[in-house]
């Protein structure tokens, strides 16, 4: 008997050490008192488990990183780097606000690298998983091969190792190094209300500190901790240590961790400001960790300052903000080109001449006749295109779908499209084709559609914005530029044009008034931009000719839609660059931040896609004002509908559990707004069809994704990529190809 209860004795000893192993008891720690720390951890690890914003294409940001458009050891060495930077956030703020659990520690040579090493597991299993998750997506979505991957992955680790040991030289140089510069630089520097204020808060809490020490081994009995690379250390006692000693070791580290945060917050803060280096401009996800690591350290500094009062602060610090936010006039989200410095009171009830503006726009559409008519055919038909919004993916597809039919046809597509409208990524795809179609009839360019000009606009768009948006957009704007003699701050929608105008060789960097003689002339097509007016849901119409016609409304007058040359014509509206235009009708959420127009009330404008995500209205207003000339003088209209496949057969099968009946129905009005939009907009396109006594035709080009869809996102993968060109031979789309070429002949 007396062997079996030595036996168990023994077991139970070593369940005990395994038990109250120091790494084991901080996970304990996280689930018990901190879970703000695992939900810190969560978002990271959700996605690249690729369970978190993969519509949005985020996953890829993290496990394929792209640096100046390409993918290798620097794209991941800075991601590395970016990840180091957000581990060190989790272990000093957690070491600020947990160690007094475990005051062991003050006991050892090292303190906060004795954390740090037994803080490891979150990080470890993070690096673990995303080392699995970026080999598969490399192989997958890149086609990079297993050994360049496995490269890639150590340039990864190299980042993190770098930054990791950049902090702790930092408290190295804080700790050994700094106590022997001169003395009265020192001297000084501890005289500073900062040391005085912390040294004032330690006596406070010197009795509480007094009461946790109590237990031999602290309030947590740790008994076992990891001392070093594979070396297992046994926790001292330190009931016989003087209390304020090791009061004051916490308070030193305390500080020492306050200088770090404040260092690291500057850094972000400082950098964020020069914007005009490309080759410091870090990958997408290394950005999106960045955020992750200032809100991490921002709320440490808070706590080591404020302590219990934290919530409190930054409650009071948001609702701060928000008052001095409302006081500033300053206007960040600028439209570039339009006058700002004039307080003029705009109008929004008067448009315009109508008839005057239709009359005008039917003298185009003559020259458009005589264009297209010859001997065999009198009356040509007019193509009207609507491409959807959908990001790059649907602007490349606009794109390839158009100038793959034009280059079938002979270039009679283009010749015969009379009108472009649409929304978001869609409209960058057409007034892509358009631009290079103009430029091929003036001699500048060879040919307007191919693979080159392809992969042109397929380059990365996202770097820049998410970078300034995590370095430089939460904080105060100092930089600006000038542009038609007017200066404009810039922030993320400056670098969203930037990127847009090097990737495409600056054909768009004109004002909008630049098109209004080639489609006067109807040398090219039309485009009618209209992005969505936040303070109403009603449009903006942008265009370089005067559209009043499109704005008439017998109803609701203080719902109407906009006519933007009209209204604006005081701020310079003419002068607005098409690169801005571009930009206001594809502001996407968080991506580019809506835009402000000058004047009073200050008009907010939003992505198309809010009010029209296909441009079916534009399109059926322009037939609806123009319907008894086209029935005089066409054959009828093709109206081109490009956009993504749709899975809506899937979703009447789709199983619903207890939470999901819970969120559908917001799920209904938010996630399915586009589906609400096409089964209203049907009805539409019916209307059409019997306005012009049924020569009307419906061309679907469909963008097919198959099994997985393309992510909505301003960067894709070399798979997305080929699945868009490869989307025009399906067999789909060849039928409506074939049934276009017939009509146009």
């Amino acid at each position: 008997m007396k062997t079996i209860s030595k036996y168990k004795f023994k077991w139970l000893r070593i369940w005990k050490k395994i038990l109250y192993f120091f790494p084991l008891q901080l996970l304990k720690a996280y689930f018990k008192h901190h879970q703000t720390y695992l939900l810190i951890w969560l978002i990271p690890f959700l996605i690249i488990l690729n369970n978190f914003g993969v519509t949005f294409g985020i996953p890829s940001l993290f496990l394929i990183p792209q640096y100046n458009g390409n993918i290798g050891i620097l794209s991941f060495l800075f991601m590395g780097l970016a990840t180091g930077s957000f581990i060190m956030a989790f272990h000093i703020s957690s070491y600020v606000v947990m160690s007094h659990r475990f005051p062991f520690i003050v006991a050892t040579r090292q303190p906060f690298l004795v954390y740090s090493q037994n803080n490891s597991t979150i990080p470890l299993i993070y690096i673990l998983l995303y080392f699995y998750q970026s080999v598969n997506f490399q192989l997958y979505n890149e086609y990079i091969t297993f050994g360049k991957s496995l490269i890639n992955i150590l340039f990864f680790l190299i980042g993190i190792i770098i930054f990791i040991l950049f902090s702790f030289g930092f408290f190295y140089f804080i700790v050994r190094i700094f106590p022997l510069l001169h003395s009265n630089i020192r001297h000084r520097l501890e005289k500073s209300f900062l040391k005085r204020y912390f040294k004032k808060q330690t006596r406070k809490k010197v009795q509480k500190i007094n009461n946790i020490y109590a237990g031999a081994y602290g309030p947590e009995n740790i008994e076992l901790y990891i001392k070093g690379f594979l070396k297992i250390g046994k926790a001292k006692k330190f009931s016989n240590y003087d209390k304020k000693i090791l009061s004051k070791v916490l308070y030193g580290q305390h500080l020492n961790a306050f200088y770090y945060i404040v260092l690291v917050i500057s850094f972000i803060i400082i950098r964020g400001q020069f914007k005009d280096s490309t080759s410091l401009i870090l990958p997408a996800g290394a950005s999106l960790i960045l955020i992750f690591t200032v809100i991490t350290l921002g709320f440490s500094l808070l706590y080591i300052i404020f302590q219990k009062w934290t919530l409190v602060t930054i409650l009071g610090i948001l609702l701060g903000v928000n008052y001095l936010f409302n006081l500033n006039n300053k206007i960040y989200n600028s439209a570039y080109g339009l006058n700002y410095n004039k307080p003029v009171n705009i109008d929004i009830s008067k448009h315009g001449n109508f008839r005057k503006d239709s009359l005008s726009t039917v003298a185009i559409l003559n020259n458009w006749k005589n264009k297209n008519i010859s001997d065999s055919i009198k009356k040509p038909k007019m193509v009207v295109v609507c491409a959807s919004g959908g990001g790059l993916k649907l602007a490349l597809w606009t794109y390839y779908s158009l100038g793959y039919i034009d280059s079938l046809t002979n270039g009679k597509l283009l010749s015969q499209t009379e009108l472009m409208t649409g929304a978001s990524g869609g409209m960058i795809g057409a007034a892509y084709i358009r631009e290079l179609y103009y430029r091929h009839l003036e001699g500048k360019n060879k040919t307007y559609f191919s693979r080159k000009y392809f992969y042109q606009l397929s380059k990365n768009l996202l770097n820049p914005i998410m970078f300034s948006f995590s370095f430089s957009d939460w904080f105060i704007h100092f930089e600006k530029f000038t542009y038609n003699k007017h200066s404009y701050y810039i922030d993320r929608a400056f670098m969203l044009e930037k990127t847009l105008n090097t990737n495409t060789e600056g054909i768009f960097d004109k004002s909008i008034l630049s098109y209004k003689i080639p489609e006067q002339n109807a040398t090219i097509p039309m485009m009618i931009l209209n992005p969505s007016i936040m303070n109403t849901g009603s449009r903006l119409i942008i265009s370089p000719l005067s559209q009043s016609y499109l704005v008439k409304s017998e109803y609701v007058d203080s719902l109407k839609d906009i006519e933007f040359r009209y209204t604006y014509k005081a701020f310079e509206a003419d002068s607005l660059r098409f690169l801005t235009a571009l930009r206001m009708q594809a502001s996407f959420p968080y991506v580019s931040p809506p835009v402000h127009l000058p004047g009073k009330p200050i008009i907010r404008v939003f992505d198309a896609g809010l009010n029209d995500n296909f441009g079916y209205l534009t399109a059926y207003n322009f037939i609806m004002e123009f319907s008894d000339w086209i029935n005089q003088n066409t054959s009828g209209v093709i109206l081109i509908n490009i956009d993504e496949q749709k899975q809506n057969k899937k979703m009447y099968y789709s199983k619903e559990g207890y939470v999901s009946n819970i969120v559908s129905p917001f799920k209904a009005l938010f996630g399915n707004w586009s589906d609400i939009q096409l089964s209203n907009n049907l009805q539409v396109l019916s209307s059409i069809k019997k306005i012009l006594n049924n020569k009307f035709y419906f061309i679907d080009l469909k963008l097919s994704s198959n099994k997985k869809k393309i992510s909505l996102s301003w960067e894709l993968t070399n798979r997305e990529k080929q699945i868009i060109i490869n989307s025009i031979s399906n067999k789909y789309n060849k039928a409506q190809i074939s049934k276009l070429d017939s009509l146009l002949r």
